[in-house]
């Protein structure tokens, strides 16, 4: 799924990860140190979160993060997981991807009927 998500949507690496920031599967370059992603995304959701949490408003389903290198996307998954993406460069179709990934991997996560 992650692979043919990265080639639809233009992501140069994917990866879904437990909220404690533990890499449950990923598609990555060769040598991409994805403990680090995982560590590092996690830690950026949570703090999202912690963030919000003293607003009366919900916190944030994604955190997305640009720089002049590409976009980083983590979206939720629920309570346990989250998807975390990155992108050559920003527009409607990554949150597009990062919709239709969340669904598909949340329907995988429910398993059978």
């Amino acid at each position: 799924m992650l692979a043919e998500f990265n080639s639809r949507y233009g992501a140069s690496m994917s990866a879904i990860v437990s909220r404690s920031g533990v890499p449950i599967a990923w598609v990555t370059p060769q040598g991409t140190p994805v403990e680090n992603l995982a560590a590092l995304s996690a830690t950026l959701l949570g703090a999202s979160e912690v963030i919000y949490s003293g607003v009366s408003k919900p916190p944030p389903n994604r955190v997305v993060v640009e720089s002049g290198d590409g976009v980083l996307v983590v979206a939720g998954l629920g309570q346990k997981a989250f998807v975390v993406a990155m992108f050559q460069s920003s527009g409607p179709e990554n949150f597009e991807g990062i919709e239709k990934i969340s669904a598909a991997i949340m329907d995988v996560l429910k398993g059978p009927g």
